[in-house]
């Protein structure tokens, strides 16, 4: 299965939906852009937009709750590695409390994979920080990052686009 997602505006974005009534969209935001995303095993409906292979699907996306995207550049030959380390801590996200759905989607172009989670309140997602599971995995990124790294990650935080604010 693959995922979906471009960004524009709300409206122009709203449209899309009419006009694919059948695709489930998920409208997210930020204070710099609204994205929408959806998971289909078709094609992508988007003239520009990216397109990711699911290797990692855990929880369902709900239309409420707070995505964060960790987007890491990974090098050709460090592709295998990095997926390796995910598969092998998959079994841990069901201890995350808070966390509605996880997605590790490899890009189909293009070298920077993303880490997709949704969560059910940005409090959750702040608390998973602050966890000891979290120190645990993430405690080797205070030092150098791995070699397969292209360049450093980052992350795009989103809040899932309440419809009721969009209708006039």
């Amino acid at each position: 299965m693959n995922a979906f997602m471009t960004t524009g505006t709300y409206d122009f974005l709203k449209k899309l939906e009419e006009k694919h009534s059948e695709i489930p969209f998920y409208f997210m935001k930020n204070p710099n852009s609204t994205l929408a995303y959806y998971e289909s095993n078709g094609k992508s409906i988007f003239a520009a937009g990216r397109t990711y292979e699911i290797l990692i699907k855990k929880g369902n996306i709900k239309k409420k709750g707070y995505v964060v995207m960790n987007n890491i550049p990974v090098s050709d030959e460090g592709k295998p590695v990095f997926e390796d380390r995910f598969m092998k801590q998959q079994q841990n996200l069901d201890q995350m409390s808070g966390l509605q759905a996880f997605r590790l989607l490899k890009p189909l172009k293009g070298n920077t994979y993303i880490v997709f989670t949704q969560w059910a309140t940005e409090g959750d997602y702040i608390l998973w920080k602050e966890s000891e599971h979290f120190q645990k995995s993430h405690g080797h990124q205070t030092a150098k990052p791995p070699a397969y790294f292209l360049d450093r990650p980052f992350i795009t935080e989103y809040v899932m686009v309440n419809e009721d604010d969009h209708e006039q």
